[in-house]
């Protein structure tokens, strides 16, 4: 069985995180820091066919997991992700299970030998969805539903307010909903580590996701706030 699928399976906490730059090496450097899988943000990001394979070798190379979001949930874009290589696909824009069940007909399509062994990750990112979230967690071959925190504070009237208490109200009915459905619960950690993550975990959220420009940006604020407090 896929390792990162044992460790879901397990109830293991697992971290994703987006590199944020396309760079194969920053991959394989990150993937040597305890992190397990990188997450190729092709909706957002302007990685091409050969740079998605480039980015997927550095992760096997670093012996860790890569999944991909595409900017269009279409069999045939989805198909050649896997021809890149990822180990798993993360699709955005679902709103039911009738949704969830045609992606996950998707990766058997595209790998009809190996499906059972990829990752497939929902997101939900509506209150509307969210509603619908015990159908979607129903749906045979779905590993993972990510909750799309940003997405639903805006929708919520909440933009740029991912921890109001709405937001965090709704966001604990969902997770509780995932978990019952029998389903790992997945969420971005943000920036307020500290609170944040002991807050998910308690919670029952086993997939954690991290940004590289956070990690980096917290790095560089506590290295130039020390200059400030301790240079002549």
């Amino acid at each position: 069985m896929n390792k990162i699928k044992q460790r879901l399976a397990a109830g293991q906490v697992v971290t994703m995180f987006n590199p944020d730059f396309a760079s194969p090496r920053l991959v394989e450097y990150l993937g040597g820091l305890g992190l397990d899988v990188a997450w190729i943000d092709a909706e957002r990001m302007s990685y091409d066919f050969e740079r998605i394979e480039e980015m997927t070798r550095a992760a096997r190379l670093a012996g860790i997991a890569s999944v991909a979001r595409p900017w269009l949930n279409d069999a045939g874009l989805i198909t050649r992700y896997f021809d890149c290589g990822v180990d798993g696909i993360m699709v955005p824009h679902v709103e039911d299970g009738a949704t969830a069940r045609k992606m996950v007909d998707i990766v058997r399509y595209a790998r009809p030998r190996d499906h059972a062994e990829k990752i497939v990750i929902i997101m939900v990112e509506t209150p509307a969805a969210i509603e619908r979230i015990a159908e979607i967690a129903a749906v045979p071959g779905v590993d993972v539903i990510n909750i799309g925190v940003n997405d639903v504070a805006l929708a919520l009237g909440f933009p740029g307010q991912p921890e109001h208490p709405e937001v965090t109200a709704l966001l604990e009915t969902a997770i509780a909903r995932v978990v019952k459905g029998g389903k790992t619960a997945g969420l971005n950690v943000l920036t307020n580590w500290e609170e944040r993550m002991p807050w998910l975990l308690s919670r029952g959220v086993r997939w954690l996701n991290v940004r590289t420009n956070n990690i980096i940006a917290r790095g560089a604020r506590q290295y130039t706030d020390l200059l400030k407090r301790y240079a002549p």
